[in-house]
């Protein structure tokens, strides 16, 4: 657990994106600690009945009698935590826990990353938002879900690329023979491929899981699966200017780059240098202190009336 929790302390820290959910133990030494992964949250669904069986299933998967603490930081929130207070309950009956606090994952991404110092940190995974803390307190962007946002994120990334390949079977323009070929490779026939999406279970995921291919194609060469890259970049870029302007930073304005996205930023950066250049040429991108699932550990040990409406507590 963390310093002022006691070393008896047994708690659960969940970082709930839309492809996946994270776990990770506390209090607890041996085979029962440590980190597994489930299924994510999809939008659309209870996540305050979502979080229970989470915690159900970690506390059957690692033999947990008891959990004091329950911390979650989650997509779909949209910057504003609903009451808790029935889960809260819930989990205390059947687990006895006395302290539950959920976040918007923007908030526990910032905890994660910076801490308690002043920047701009973006996740950008599936989906995408931004959480700039400055003199003038805490400002989220974007994080919306992609049917209205979360542009340059993987689903959008994923998204183009596979209109872009459509549109090589169609006949359209812009499009890319190179994508349609990973398409077909991966999920059989274009024309089928539309009928096979509707039917998934869990369509973003298997859309923002074509943002790999695009990476792939773009460094091949292919020229518009390059240019995707690039203009998710520029995308990058404006939630940054965004969050660092709204939270009144200035100056040089450290900045974060968290996520699966990460692992392409070789093909971010020709979109994000010149928009950043022209918007905030004191930003300088620096290395994270940790990860979103350290800052959902982290919301034990900080004030969370900071954060106001983005995360909720509470303690029975």
């Amino acid at each position: 657990m963390t310093d002022g929790e006691g070393a008896d302390m047994v708690g659960l820290a969940i970082d709930i994106g839309q492809t996946q959910a994270r776990i990770r133990v506390l209090g607890v030494a041996g085979a029962s600690a440590g980190e597994h992964k489930v299924r994510g949250f999809a939008y659309g669904g209870d996540l305050l009945a979502v979080i229970p069986e989470i915690v159900d299933d970690a506390a059957g998967m690692r033999g947990l009698d008891r959990i004091d603490a329950v911390t979650v930081g989650s997509s779909g929130l949209y910057g504003r935590v609903p009451a808790i207070d029935g889960m809260a309950h819930r989990l205390h009956r059947d687990h006895g826990v006395r302290r539950t606090i959920v976040a918007d994952d923007a908030v526990t991404a910032y905890l994660g990353a910076r801490g308690d110092a002043h920047g701009v940190v973006v996740a950008a995974g599936t989906g995408m938002v931004g959480l700039g803390r400055g003199p003038r307190g805490a400002a989220r962007v974007d994080g919306v879900g992609g049917m209205i946002g979360d542009d340059g994120a993987g689903w959008w990334i994923g998204r183009r690329g596979l209109i872009a390949a459509i549109s090589a079977a169609d006949g359209r323009a812009p499009a890319s023979r190179a994508l349609l070929a990973r398409l077909e490779s991966r999920f059989g026939a274009v024309a089928e491929f539309p009928a096979v999406l509707a039917a998934d279970e869990h369509p973003v995921a298997v859309v923002a899981s074509f943002a790999k291919d695009v990476a792939e194609v773009a460094r091949e060469g292919d020229e518009v699966a390059t240019g995707i890259w690039r203009e998710a970049g520029a995308h990058i870029a404006g939630v940054v200017v965004a969050a660092a302007t709204r939270s009144g930073l200035d100056g040089e304005v450290p900045w974060v780059l968290l996520g699966r996205l990460g692992a392409a930023d070789d093909l971010l950066r020709p979109g994000w240098e010149p928009a950043l250049r022209a918007g905030l040429p004191g930003a300088a991108l620096v290395a994270p202190d940790g990860m979103p699932l350290d800052g959902v550990t982290r919301l034990l040990d900080v004030d969370t009336a900071r954060f106001g409406a983005m995360v909720r507590a509470v303690e029975l």
